[in-house]
């Protein structure tokens, strides 16, 4: 296990509700502590440079230092930095590619417009209308006891839920490196996952903030738009360099690599077309971006 992109981990799992809870309510110390954790990962990961999937984790923890909001960026760094701390390094020599670079600057820039316009809050959908389903067919007329209860499992989930991905860590420290190796995309989805719930519980448990007492990181609605222009415009160049270097090892453009980089850069166009939907297109753009560099690492 690489200790650098293993101690990434850690700080951009800090990182991530550090943020959260600093824009719910309104303290731009904790926001500094999310950019400078995200930063010190960012520089630990040039330490691990070799691997594969440190260097768009690299990539994901600079941006978020200059994103906001950047939880779910700083998640997506640290699941690519869970990936990198228990793959090995390939055998020198087998060549480094630019596009995954860019395309995890448009996927940082898509996530932080995903969590902006989403506010982590599709997960409290399904849990709120049943608890209102539930509200509503019951006689209590004095708050909601069911969406209490909801409340308080998932809460029970998500503390479950990180003390499975500690535990499946663990147990993986005394296994081999081709163990570890296979099962580094399961334990990062299971941190980038248990993270979202975290995140989504940080935002309904805050104290809300004061009106106008947001920092000046904060980021509203239009600056979340601009940001998913941004990604796709980042997600266009991803596939023009996996062209170019495609051209100059293989000899031709239409390589496996070059189709999946276009059709990232298609649901980033997709994304950003002024029609209905916007959500679910903003959500399909950051899983195919997601899709695109699990593969690439």
């Amino acid at each position: 296990m690489n200790l650098a992109a293993a101690a990434a981990a850690l700080a951009l799992v800090a990182a991530a509700p550090l943020s959260a809870l600093g824009r719910a309510t309104g303290r731009r110390a904790l926001d500094l502590a999310s950019r400078g954790l995200a930063a010190v990962a960012g520089v630990l990961l040039l330490f691990a440079v070799a691997r594969p999937a440190a260097r768009p984790a690299a990539v994901l923890a600079f941006a978020a230092v200059v994103v906001a909001p950047r939880g779910l960026p700083c998640l997506l760094s640290a699941a690519a930095a869970v990936v990198a701390a228990v793959r090995p390094a390939p055998p020198a020599g087998s060549g480094f590619a630019v596009w995954p670079l860019v395309a995890a600057l448009a996927l940082a820039l898509a996530a932080s417009a995903l969590q902006e316009v989403l506010g982590l809050a599709l997960l409290f959908s399904l849990a709120g209308s049943l608890s209102m389903a539930v509200h509503a067919l019951s006689v209590s007329t004095h708050g909601s006891r069911a969406g209490l209860i909801g409340q308080r499992l998932l809460v029970l989930g998500a503390g479950l839920g990180g003390l499975g991905v500690a535990v499946a860590a663990s147990q993986g420290l005394g296994r081999s490196a081709q163990s570890l190796a296979a099962g580094a995309l399961d334990l990062a989805a299971m941190l980038l996952a248990v993270g979202v719930l975290i995140l989504a519980l940080i935002r309904r448990l805050a104290v809300p903030a004061p009106p106008g007492g947001a920092f000046a990181g904060a980021v509203a609605e239009p600056g979340g738009e601009r940001t998913l222009h941004l990604a796709a415009a980042a997600a266009l160049l991803a596939a023009a360099a996996a062209g170019f270097e495609g051209w100059r090892s293989e000899g031709t453009y239409a390589t496996t690599t070059v189709a999946e980089a276009a059709s990232g850069a298609l649901l980033g166009l997709v994304a950003v077309q002024p029609t209905r939907l916007g959500l679910l297109r903003a959500a399909l753009f950051v899983i195919g971006l997601l899709g695109l560099l699990a593969r690439a690492s």
